[in-house]
C-alpha cells in the first residue's frame, strides 16, 4: 500500500498518531512526559498551532491539532526534533526516538470534531491505564473539566460545538465523553477514509480542492541548505569549514554540519568528505559519532544544534 499524501491548508484539523521507532517507548517516566507537554507547548505556540486535546500513552501519543497558518510538517519537525534531542541526551543513546513518519489524519471539523475528541480522551481508560478519562493525569480531559490546562491548550474549540452557556457546554460534553448515569462509554475509533480524512465524501472532495499535498517523508535537507544554516548559527564561514588549521570553532561547525547532514540531510559521506577536504569516507562518520558524544555532555552544543534546526525548518 502506497503511503497517503500529506494535505496542509489554513484552518486544517489533525487527529495526529506519533509512534515510538520500531514500536518503543518514547517515555521512560514521568519526567519524560512533562518534557513532552512543556516542548509541545512551546512549539505549538511558536508555530500558532492550536492544541485541542492530547493523550500520551505508552509507545505512541495521540494529538488533536488545528493549524490557521497550514504548517503542520514545520510545527512537527521542530517538535520532534526537539524531544529527540532532549531524550537521547538524557537516557545516553542515539538515533531515532520516533517512526520517520507521523500519521496526520483530516477531521471535519464541523461533524466529526467531538467524536475524534473523545477517542482521544477515552484512550487511557481503553487501554486500561484509568477507570475514568479524569482520572489519566498524562490526557487533556482534566484540563477540560478544571477549565486550566498546559499553555496553548484551545478547550473552547472542541466545546464550542455545543450549545448553551461554557458551563452548559462542559455538562453536554461530560456526558458525551463519560456516557449517562450507569451507562459505559464505548470509545469507536473514528472512520478514516483513504487513510487521511475522518469525514463524508463532501469534505474528502471539499479538501482535495483547496489542500496542497506536502511532502510524504521527513524532508532530507541539501549540504549547501545544512552549510547556511550551521553557518549562520556559529558564524563560521563555509571556506573556515574547508579549512585544514582550524580552531575550535571550525571543529564545532564541521562536527555539527557532519551531524545534521547524517541524521537530516540527503547528503552522502563521500560527498561530505569532498566538502570537508578529506581523503577518507569514514572521516565524517567519525565526527558524527563526537558529535554524539557532545550531544550528551555539552549544554551549548545542543543549544547551537536546536538553533541549526529551528533554521532549517
Amino acid at each position: 500500500m502506497t503511503r497517503p499524501i500529506r494535505i496542509e491548508y489554513p484552518g486544517a484539523v489533525y487527529h495526529v498518531i506519533c509512534r515510538g521507532n520500531n514500536r518503543q517507548a518514547i517515555y521512560r517516566d514521568d519526567e519524560d512526559r512533562r518534557r513532552y507537554l512543556e516542548k509541545l507547548s512551546y512549539y505549538c505556540q511558536d508555530k500558532k498551532v492550536d492544541l485541542l486535546a492530547y493523550c500520551l500513552m505508552l509507545n505512541h501519543v495521540h494529538l488533536l491539532l488545528e493549524t490557521p497558518q497550514g504548517n503542520l510538517s514545520k510545527m512537527m519537525q521542530a517538535f520532534q526534533t526537539s524531544y529527540t534531542v532532549y531524550f537521547n541526551k538524557r537516557h545516553g543513546r542515539t538515533g531515532h526516538v520516533f517512526e520517520q513518519r507521523y500519521k496526520a489524519m483530516l477531521v471535519d471539523k464541523d461533524n466529526y470534531l467531538l467524536q475524534v475528541s473523545r477517542y482521544i480522551h477515552l484512550n487511557g481508560v481503553s487501554a486500561k491505564l484509568a477507570e475514568r478519562p479524569q482520572d489519566y493525569r498524562w490526557c487533556s480531559y482534566g484540563s477540560y473539566l478544571k477549565r486550566k490546562g498546559i499553555p496553548g491548550l484551545k478547550t473552547e474549540t472542541v466545546l464550542g460545538q455545543l450549545n448553551g452557556s461554557k458551563t452548559r457546554q462542559l455538562q453536554q460534553y461530560r456526558e458525551y465523553v463519560e456516557g449517562g448515569r450507569g451507562e459505559q462509554p464505548g470509545n469507536p475509533a473514528p472512520e478514516v477514509r483513504r487513510q487521511i480524512y475522518v469525514g463524508d465524501d463532501e469534505f474528502v472532495e471539499a479538501t482535495q480542492n483547496r489542500g496542497t499535498a506536502s511532502p510524504t517523508t521527513e524532508r532530507r535537507h541539501s549540504l549547501k541548505r545544512i552549510i547556511n544554516s550551521v553557518s549562520a548559527v556559529t558564524g563560521v564561514g563555509e571556506t573556515e569549514m574547508r579549512q585544514r588549521q582550524r580552531g575550535e570553532a571550525v571543529k564545532t561547525s564541521r562536527e555539527m554540519l557532519c551531524y545534521v547532514a547524517r541524521h537530516h540531510g540527503q547528503v552522502r559521506m563521500s560527498e561530505l568528505a569532498k566538502f570537508l577536504q578529506v581523503k577518507e569516507a569514514s572521516t565524517p562518520s567519525h565526527a558524527v559519532r563526537r558529535a554524539q558524544e557532545r550531544l550528551k555532555a555539552e549544554a551549548n552544543f545542543r543549544r547551537l544544534l536546536d538553533q541549526v534546526m529551528q533554521k532549517l525548518n
